[in-house]
């Protein structure tokens, strides 16, 4: 009994050394081909990243084109008024390339925009008339500079939405404004030790003093590619990312009188009393050219050619065929630019 109970134990044991050697032999195999097949196994699809660069344009816009364009990646714009009409053809040149545009206020500076609605709200009006003169088109993107947290209250949400406004914050931070001559390697630092999610609108700078930006953006770009991300522009059909209001840090109080003049306004641009830049009227409806010798314009629209004749600078002759005449005022001249009243346009085309 004892003999076979110890040959028992012995074949049981032999058994297990046998299956350990067996098991220590094939796993470097398995090893190698799990490696191997992660290797060739296509990068996941993680999300999308926005990229968005502030308070440009600037001298620095055209190098962070250029590394866009050498990577094939989208991004968007937040242009201060003032930068844009220095910079025209760097904004046309973002706008030809394929990336979006966005409104970012006229000057930038806190104390204009945040100590009453109006202040921003004419910075913002002002800023989108010099896009619309340059590029032609509106834009319905907006960012508030520094961020909506504690600068933004209910009225100004309510007031800039209403004005047909979407409004983006950031939910990822370059940290590229943190300080002045942020290094590219914290900068890139920065991103990587952020946490990712599916949709990630990434703020960075590309205004005056932030080569380092530039210096950063195509490792950040290639970490993201490495990630499985793909790059988009926002429109005003990504869902926002805003962020939440807190408590205000400035000392403003809204009167009645307050609230009626940003209704007022708001009211205004939202209706007929809007101008708009007659190329961007008649934008996939027509054609418009200038003639700078005869400083007169031909409409073509809907199978009617138009001579728009300046007479006072602010008027123009309508001429239709062989007959002529003064038109109400819904066409006036500004910088050379022929400008359309929004609520007329629909009378002379219906």
């Amino acid at each position: 009994m004892i003999e076979r109970q110890g040959n028992r134990t012995y074949w049981t044991w032999l058994a297990v050394v046998f299956v350990v050697m067996v098991c220590g032999l094939a796993r470097p195999h398995e090893a190698d081909a799990q490696d191997s097949k992660a290797a060739q196994s296509p990068v996941k699809k993680q999300g999308t990243v926005y990229l968005t660069f502030d308070d440009g344009p600037s001298k620095l816009t055209p190098q962070v084109l250029d590394i866009l364009a050498s990577n094939g990646v989208p991004a968007t714009f937040f242009v201060l008024g003032e930068s844009a009409d220095r910079y025209e053809d760097t904004v046309l040149r973002i706008v030809n390339e394929g990336h979006a545009i966005g409104n970012h206020s006229y000057n930038h500076v806190y104390k204009e925009l945040y100590e009453d609605f109006m202040g921003f709200w004419n910075q913002v009006k002002r800023t989108d008339d010099i896009l619309t003169r340059i590029t032609g088109k509106h834009t319905a993107l907006l960012r508030a500079p520094g961020g909506t947290h504690t600068n933004f209250d209910a009225s100004y949400f309510k007031y800039i939405r209403e004005a047909g406004y979407t409004i983006f914050d950031w939910n990822m931070d370059s940290g590229d404004s943190k300080r002045r001559n942020v290094p590219a390697a914290e900068i890139v630092r920065n991103v990587k030790q952020a946490k990712l999610k599916d949709e990630i609108v990434l703020l960075m700078h590309d205004g005056s003093g932030h080569g380092e930006s530039v210096k950063a953006l195509p490792e950040i770009i290639r970490y993201f590619k490495d990630k499985g991300y793909q790059f988009a522009i926002l429109t005003d059909r990504v869902k926002p990312v805003t962020f939440s209001m807190g408590p205000s840090k400035w000392k403003r109080s809204w009167t009645e009188s307050q609230h009626e003049q940003a209704k007022e306004a708001i009211q205004k641009a939202r209706s007929g009393e809007e101008w708009l830049s007659l190329r961007e009227w008649v934008d996939d409806k027509g054609t418009v050219e200038w003639n700078s010798v005869t400083r007169e314009a031909l409409l073509q629209l809907e199978g009617k050619s138009i001579r728009l004749v300046p007479s006072d600078g602010q008027s123009v002759l309508i001429a239709d065929g062989e007959s002529s005449g003064v038109t109400e005022p819904m066409f006036r001249i500004e910088n050379n630019r022929i400008y359309i009243l929004k609520s007329a346009a629909g009378e002379l085309f219906p």
